[in-house]
């Protein structure tokens, strides 16, 4: 990766940091994370972008809580977010899934939150590859959590492992609903509800308090404009492009939580969440990829055309994936940051990365 102009990464702090402190008064678990030692794996991801602006925040008011981050590439990160360098709060360990179980620290860990999941489509091409990698990896993140005698663990799932979704019912965390087992494209699917149930054995055989998160769709600085993500498709077509586009019908239904929330979500799962439990996590505002496309035309470029490819009859495949998230509900989260305002924080931060 190469370092980022400072101007753009002064920029991008300023809005990151921004929408992160009005999270904080939303954080009600934060005396149980003070003082504490979290490790965090997949922490340069987009989950972990968040995780670590809100814990740094979290230590700016005083919570001392301290982070071992592990990173395939740590050094590339901090290239472009050298905030992170030496803030004495944090140490980096390099490590990817395969070598995860070797690491060595010098303290115990109260908490570890596993983050790390390739989510793009071409980390996730082979399918045996992706099947072995993250069913090695929570073994590995549990085998370490025991070795450094971690009380609770949360696993970041998938929302794609209840398989197709009845249209026009978000989906309850006791759906005995699954992803297709025969086919070879399931293999991310199916390996995240297999991680749940090699979570539960240890859980079971050792004593340890697990989390299970099944993650749905979320927007925010940071996520992909080039990837297979439609929000970042749009905002990336209504900032540079000569119109917006989309080559589907646009009737597959979706929902969006935001960075910021999806932070003190999962931060607040990880302390206060039931041992055992699954919880989904995301949002049930729920609307169409096509009404998504006009929101993103009308907040950011209305004076572009915006084109729909597919026709409604073309017989192409639509989905509907909205978590039903009343369960979380329970412990205080909430929907906080409006779709309106995502697109815009989401355009602020784009606008801001554009290449010269």
């Amino acid at each position: 990766m190469v370092a980022q102009p400072m101007m753009k990464v002064e920029r991008e702090c300023e809005l990151i940091g921004a929408q992160v402190h009005a999270a904080l008064d939303r954080l009600h678990c934060a005396p149980q994370l003070a003082g504490k030692h979290l490790l965090i794996t997949g922490a340069t991801g987009f989950f972990g972008k968040w995780l670590l602006a809100l814990i740094a925040g979290l230590n700016e008011r005083g919570a001392q809580l301290h982070v071992t981050a592990v990173s395939r590439s740590p050094a590339s990160f901090l290239a472009g977010y050298p905030q992170y360098r030496n803030p004495g709060w944090l140490d980096w360990v390099q490590a990817d899934m395969r070598t995860l179980a070797g690491i060595r620290l010098t303290r115990d860990v109260d908490f570890v939150l596993h983050g790390a999941t390739d989510t793009s489509a071409a980390g996730q091409a082979d399918a045996l590859q992706t099947f072995e990698t993250i069913l090695g990896g929570a073994r590995a993140v549990l085998e370490l959590a025991l070795k450094t005698r971690a009380k609770r663990v949360l696993f970041t799932g998938s929302g794609a492992q209840y398989g197709a979704l009845q249209p026009g019912v978000p989906v309850r965390e006791d759906c005995s609903g699954a992803c297709d087992s025969t086919l070879a494209s399931s293999a991310y699917a199916e390996a995240k509800r297999a991680q749940e149930l090699m979570a539960a054995v240890y859980a079971q055989q050792h004593g340890l308090e697990v989390v299970l998160t099944r993650c749905f769709a979320f927007a925010g600085p940071g996520l992909a404009l080039d990837g297979h993500f439609a929000i970042g498709n749009l905002i990336r077509d209504a900032l540079w492009g000569r119109e917006l586009v989309l080559n589907s019908s646009g009737l597959s239904v979706r929902s969006y939580l935001y960075a910021a929330d999806l932070a003190v979500w999962l931060l607040t799962l990880l302390v206060c969440g039931e041992s055992g439990a699954a919880y989904n996590v995301g949002s049930d505002h729920s609307l169409t990829i096509a009404q998504l496309a006009q929101r993103v035309r009308e907040i950011i470029a209305p004076e572009k055309p915006l084109r729909i490819l597919g026709s409604p009859d073309d017989g192409a495949a639509r989905s509907f994936y909205v978590p039903d998230v009343e369960k979380a509900r329970t412990l205080g989260l909430e929907i906080w940051t409006s779709l309106d305002q995502s697109i815009s924080n989401m355009a602020a931060w784009a606008g801001n990365k554009r290449p010269e």
